[in-house]
């Protein structure tokens, strides 16, 4: 009879930067490549120096490229509970709306419990894909009482290791003419009076690091325009982020202009009534008329697409131009990987305009979009984004060892890295100097 033998899987022991200095082969810094770079952190987890120095105490990853942590701008950590269950094609899935009452189905039987088990499983496969900042659209507040999922939203990501920005969502109505709610709506509703009350108590309670908040306004469909105003207004005399899905489908757009009785979208009347700026993001667009994404990039508002999510629900592809500040956001999370949502965002463009060369979508811009404009996007530019001094240590590195970097030089790294990797090839995920992957 053959002796079973167990095998015991020892715990990866994670890597801490915090109060050293780690020398990498290559390194993403000011928009180029830079070799054999060493970044010292202090004790809190960020960058105190940027130098070529070599000492036998450095912390050293060899054969590796280090970009910084990817800042994903629009998730719904939950969904992603929804994977297995996306009925393409098939009748019961042809559109965005059907869709929806899949996954108002999950809602429904949400708990503080099971909330925060969906977040934090969805938190840590982010890490592993590289993003080391979410921007979490949250919507789903209620359940025992008001607003009691919220704060276990937060710590899934303080347990996760993942840097968040909470996006606390009003939600008010179920359409632009109807005031009445699906019952599982129900668990989004709030005035905007309960709205801000509680959001300035969740804002009070938070002392970690990690988590900041910002608002949101659902969708143009869920708040009444003028509570979209006052909510922007919010945003801007705080200096914190405002988002809001605009115009993902062509039916958003078809109800507004029945109700007002004009030709005017959402977008049209946003620009009319707000003084857009650097606070304000728009997600999706998809359907935003191209002269309105002109104004937006004048504007200095931001855009955030969700490619891999766009296709999945068969949403469209935006019109966008080469001024236009997008960032990238992972939204329904059926697929995590960063790199992914690089790629797609060039190949649709690329495909919708018969081109290779649209709106400067270089891989270089592509890693710029995922990192320090979604940093912009979530108002933390001064946190992260990039590796600076002065900015937290939130970073990752890639593997050079992998195939699919074989005979690519220095000035090939990025373009090897955006177009033909993916997250197997991701070796350490730092968030403020300690290594999040698993």
């Amino acid at each position: 009879m053959k002796k079973k033998t167990l095998r015991i899987l020892k715990k990866k022991k994670r890597m801490n930067i915090r109060g050293k200095t780690l020398h990498v082969k290559y390194a993403w810094i000011d928009g180029k490549i830079e070799k054999n770079v060493s970044i010292s952190v202090d004790e809190s987890g960020k960058i105190v120096e940027i130098n070529k120095k070599v000492f036998d105490d450095n912390v050293h990853l060899s054969n590796h490229l280090l970009v910084p942590g990817f800042v994903n701008t629009h998730s719904h950590a939950f969904h992603r509970h929804l994977r297995g269950k996306s009925e393409i094609g098939k009748s019961a899935a042809d559109t965005f709306w059907k869709w929806r009452d899949n996954m108002y189905g999950l809602v429904a039987e949400v708990t503080k419990e099971k909330i925060y088990q969906y977040c934090l499983s969805t938190f840590k496969e982010m890490i592993n894909a590289g993003i080391t900042t979410v921007g979490e659209f949250h919507y789903v507040h209620h359940s025992e009482q008001k607003f009691d999922l919220d704060q276990s939203v937060i710590q899934a990501a303080i347990d996760s290791g993942i840097r968040i920005v909470l996006l606390q969502t009003l939600y008010e109505r179920a359409g632009f003419d109807n005031p009445a709610v699906h019952p599982v709506q129900e668990r989004f509703i709030s005035s905007y009076e309960d709205f801000i009350e509680n959001l300035e108590i969740l804002r009070k309670r938070q002392e970690h690091p990690r988590v900041q908040i910002g608002v949101a306004a659902h969708s143009a469909r869920a708040v009444p325009f003028e509570n979209i105003k006052r909510l922007f207004e919010f945003a801007n005399g705080e200096k914190i982020p405002f988002h809001i899905h605009l115009e993902e489908q062509p039916k958003e757009i078809l109800d507004c202009q029945k109700w007002i009785g004009q030709k005017q979208g959402p977008s049209d009347i946003l620009l009319s009534q707000m003084q857009l700026n650097k606070y304000f993001t728009a997600v999706h667009a998809t359907f935003t008329p191209a002269n309105n994404m002109v104004q937006f990039s004048k504007l200095g508002a931001n855009v955030s697409i969700c490619p891999c999510t766009e296709g999945y629900l068969g949403d469209g592809i935006p019109r966008i131009n080469e001024n236009l500040k997008i960032s990238f956001g992972t939204d329904c999370n059926n697929r995590i990987c960063f790199l992914e949502e690089m790629r797609w965002a060039c190949f649709s463009q690329q495909m919708l305009n018969n081109s290779r060369s649209v709106c400067g979508l270089s891989p270089e811009k592509l890693l710029q979009c995922a990192t320090i404009a979604g940093a912009r996007a979530l108002s933390l530019t001064s946190t992260t984004g990039n590796l600076e001094i002065g900015k937290y240590f939130d970073a990752v590195s890639f593997s050079l060892d992998s195939p699919l970097f074989a005979n690519s030089l220095a000035d090939t790294l990025i373009d090897s890295l955006v177009l033909s990797a993916g997250n197997r090839e991701i070796s350490h995920v730092f968030v403020a100097g300690v290594d999040r992957k698993t």
